[in-house]
C-alpha cells in the first residue's frame, strides 16, 4: 500500500492570530483573571505566615538555648500551610498575568500580580511577627538545663530585632513593587495616548516583515517573536524597526504589518509603532522596548 504523506496546510500565523482573537475580550478569560487576582493576596498571606514561622525558628535558635522547649507542643501546621500558600501564590500570579494578557490581547505581560503577592506576603509576615516568642532573657541565651548561659553576639542581637526589621523590609519591598507597577502602567497609558494622537495626526503605512526570530513555543504564555519590519516614509526613504511580537508563527513577506509614525520624525524610534494584526486595537500597536 503506498505511503500517504499528510501535509499540514494550516497557516501558523493565522492560527496564532485566531487564538489571540478568541481570547481577547473573552468573559471567561476575564473571570479567570479576576479570580486569580483575588486569590493572590490570600495565598500570599498564607505564604507570609510561613515565612514568618521560618524566621521565628532562626530567631529562637539565635537568642535562646536549644533546651528552650517553649512552643514545641504546637504542631507545624502554620509552616505547612505557608508552603502551600507560597507555591499557590506563585501559580495564581502567573495565571492572573497570563489571563490578563490574553484578555487584553496585548504583547506585554502585566506586572500587577507581583505587587499583590508582595502585599499578601507582607501582611502575613507582619501578623506572624506579632506572635513570636520573646526571649527568656534579653542579652543572653539562658540554658534552663545546664545553666551555661551565653551572652548574645551580633547575630543574636540582629535576630532579636527581626520582629521589626523583617516586616519593615517587606513593607519597603511592597512599596517598591507598587511604584514599579504604577510606573509601568503609566508608561503603557502614555503609549495608548500617543497612539491615539498618531492615529489622528500621524501617518499609517503598510510595512514588510523582513526577519522573524521566534522565541518559545506557540501557545505558551511567554512565547513571542523578534520581528524586523521595513517601511517607507513620505520622503521615500526606507527604514527598519524591530519589535517583540506576541505571535511565534509569523512569516516574512510584503505588506504583513503596519507602521504608525510621526511623519515629522520617521527616524525617532519612540514615535514609531508597529502592528501585526488586521484592524489593530490600541494595544496592538507595539512601541519600542
Amino acid at each position: 500500500m503506498p505511503e500517504v504523506n499528510v501535509v499540514n496546510t494550516v497557516d501558523p500565523a493565522r492560527s496564532s492570530h485566531g487564538r489571540v482573537e478568541r481570547r481577547r475580550g473573552n468573559p471567561v478569560v476575564l473571570a479567570v483573571a479576576v479570580i486569580a487576582s483575588l486569590a493572590i493576596p490570600v495565598l500570599g498571606y498564607l505564604g507570609g505566615t510561613g515565612i514568618g514561622e521560618l524566621v521565628e525558628q532562626y530567631r529562637t535558635k539565635a537568642i535562646d538555648s536549644v533546651f528552650d522547649d517553649r512552643g514545641d507542643e504546637v504542631p507545624p501546621f502554620q509552616a505547612m500551610w505557608g508552603t502551600f500558600g507560597f507555591i499557590g501564590c506563585i501559580l495564581a500570579a502567573n495565571l492572573a498575568a497570563g489571563a490578563a494578557r490574553w484578555y487584553r490581547g496585548g504583547a506585554s505581560t502585566p506586572v500587577f500580580p507581583v505587587a499583590l503577592a508582595f502585599a499578601g506576603n507582607t501582611a502575613g509576615v507582619w501578623v506572624s511577627s506579632r506572635e513570636w516568642l520573646p526571649p527568656l532573657a534579653v542579652g543572653a541565651q539562658i540554658d534552663p538545663v545546664f545553666h551555661r548561659d551565653e551572652k548574645w553576639g551580633l547575630w543574636a542581637w540582629t535576630m532579636y530585632y527581626a520582629d521589626r526589621w523583617v516586616p519593615a523590609t517587606m513593607i519597603v519591598m511592597t512599596v517598591v513593587a507598587v511604584l514599579v507597577t504604577y510606573r509601568i502602567a503609566r508608561r503603557r497609558a502614555n503609549v495608548v495616548r500617543d497612539v491615539k494622537r498618531l492615529l489622528a495626526h500621524g501617518r499609517r503605512v503598510p510595512a514588510d516583515v523582513v526577519e522573524v526570530k521566534p522565541s518559545g513555543s506557540p501557545g505558551e504564555p511567554d512565547s513571542h517573536a523578534i520581528v524586523t519590519v521595513s517601511f517607507v516614509d513620505p520622503a521615500g526613504f526606507r527604514h527598519r524597526v524591530t519589535r517583540r511580537a506576541p505571535e511565534t508563527g509569523m512569516t516574512t513577506g510584503a505588506g504583513l504589518a503596519e507602521v504608525l509614525f510621526d511623519p515629522a520624525r520617521p527616524t525617532h524610534e519612540k514615535s514609531v509603532y508597529v502592528a501585526f494584526r488586521r484592524d489593530p486595537a490600541l494595544v496592538d500597536w507595539l512601541p519600542a522596548d
